[in-house]
């Protein structure tokens, strides 16, 4: 519920207050089958999950004018917001913003925020049952030792007292003269996924400064919309499971007991596996890391009517994100992980769309460009793989048939790209796959039709 009133008149314009309130209750669960739930079923194991949480809210808000129709100040107004919120879950959190506009002429206008905000985790994060995986493109510290020849049995200082002291690995040190993994072993290791019911709330300041520009005093320009802010964001308390490879490094580089606790090893050889090798990192959620990000977002939209047909409109726009900085610190005092540019996190990245349309019909094109991308390079220290960068193209064609229902086709990856290919195994390709499905499409030309009707 919520309420929008205009109180206390100013010289600039009356002064606009808004308040509400909410309760809203969440609940989720999955019942899978048993096979599912042992891993049998054509995939990794996979618990049933439930779990649910109820908030409620308050806000406020206010803009203030403090000049308007002033030489140099066709607007100047202030404005702020507040929030409480009771979770079930993380207890009471406060987030708030301050924010200011100048327009000083009627073409172009900046503004500015400054916010605190909070994230509750959400059902998943707080009740996931452990799910399998099996993690790729991990280096174990113990065998990458003497330029990869493995820890023996003395030297390598910390991380071979850390090594050692796992019986299984002492017992391949014994067998082989220094610690020796098989291709079975790189890739047999897996870990489990979970949720964490003690979560705290992720807590975040940020600050934004921009403009919009609109040159409404040229009339060929007059439809034209410029916007461009620059965004500066620091989130503590990061809800995330560590790393792998972060883990491995805390446990036998730093020689941190709670990250070895993560960690299992084979106590003794196998049928397929060596003695010592890695059988299990798990990675369950918590608050820790630390995420860093700046860029730069700059969208346009025009749109004209041509003459070609009665009532026709050709729109247009673009949209383009660069990322200056994402840095993501598994710990507050960990070294930075920089993923800006890496596959994911593009350092570029274009929207573009063309629509033609009339009262009858609607045509357009999107099309989407992602930079070149290197893959994760966080215990590398260079970016030594890279992706190159990819373009989609689709389309859709609507057809209005009346006021009630309308007929519509379209079509995905209309080039028929394929995704880029990233060679599994490869240290820092932590997707499993040979590409990345999340940010590449890896179906290529499909095509879709339909029909949607009004009531």
């Amino acid at each position: 519920m919520s309420l929008t009133v205009s109180v206390l008149p100013v010289p600039a314009g009356p002064v606009g207050v808004a308040v509400g309130v909410e309760y809203r209750k969440e609940s989720s669960f999955s019942d899978n089958d048993a096979l599912t739930n042992a891993g049998l079923n054509a995939g990794n194991v996979l618990p049933d999950t439930r779990g649910s949480f109820d908030v409620k809210e308050a806000y406020a808000e206010v803009k203030v004018p403090i000049l308007a129709d002033t030489p140099g100040f066709e607007l100047l107004e202030v404005g702020g917001a507040v929030r409480v919120a009771d979770y079930s879950t993380v207890g009471s959190v406060f987030s708030w913003n301050v924010t200011g506009t100048w327009q000083p002429i009627p073409d172009i206008r900046l503004r500015g925020t400054y916010a605190k905000a909070v994230r509750a985790p959400n059902i998943g994060e707080l009740f996931a049952g452990l799910s399998q995986t099996f993690p790729s493109g991990l280096t174990d510290p113990c065998a990458n030792a003497n330029g990869g020849t493995g820890v023996t049995a003395t030297g390598n200082g910390a991380l071979g007292d850390n090594c050692r002291a796992d019986p299984g690995v002492a017992a391949n040190i014994a067998a082989n003269g220094a610690f020796t993994l098989v291709q079975a072993d790189i890739q047999g290791i897996s870990g489990f996924n979970g949720g964490n019911p003690n979560l705290n709330e992720e807590t975040a300041t940020s600050w934004t400064v921009g403009g919009v520009i609109n040159p409404r005093s040229i009339n060929a320009l007059r439809n034209l919309t410029i916007t461009a802010d620059y965004y500066n964001i620091e989130i503590e308390d990061v809800i995330s499971g560590f790393p792998r490879q972060f883990t491995l490094d805390q446990c036998y580089n730093q020689g941190n007991p709670t990250f070895c606790n993560l960690i299992t090893r084979r106590p003794g050889a196998t049928s397929t596996n060596s003695a010592g090798s890695i059988d299990l990192i798990n990675a369950l959620q918590v608050n820790a890391a630390v995420l860093k990000t700046q860029g730069l977002d700059v969208t346009a939209n025009w749109n004209t009517g041509l003459g070609l047909l009665e009532n026709d409109r050709l729109a247009l726009r673009a949209a383009y994100t660069h990322v200056f900085q994402y840095d993501f610190f598994s710990l507050p005092t960990a070294p930075a992980d920089p993923s800006d540019g890496e596959v994911g996190t593009a350092a570029d990245r274009f929207t573009t769309n063309a629509a033609y349309s009339t009262d009858d019909f609607r045509v357009s094109f999107t099309g989407t460009f992602i930079s070149k991308s290197y893959i994760d390079d966080q215990f590398n220290g260079a970016k030594f793989a890279s992706v190159p960068a990819e373009f989609y193209l689709d389309m859709q064609a609507t057809y209005f048939a009346g006021d009630q229902f309308e007929f519509y086709f379209g079509v995905d990856n209309l080039l028929d790209n394929d995704a880029p290919n990233i060679l599994t195994g490869v240290t820092g390709n932590v997707t499993g796959a040979d590409t990345a499905a999340d940010v590449y499409d890896v179906f290529g030309r499909r095509y879709y039709t339909g029909v949607r009707f009004r009531f």
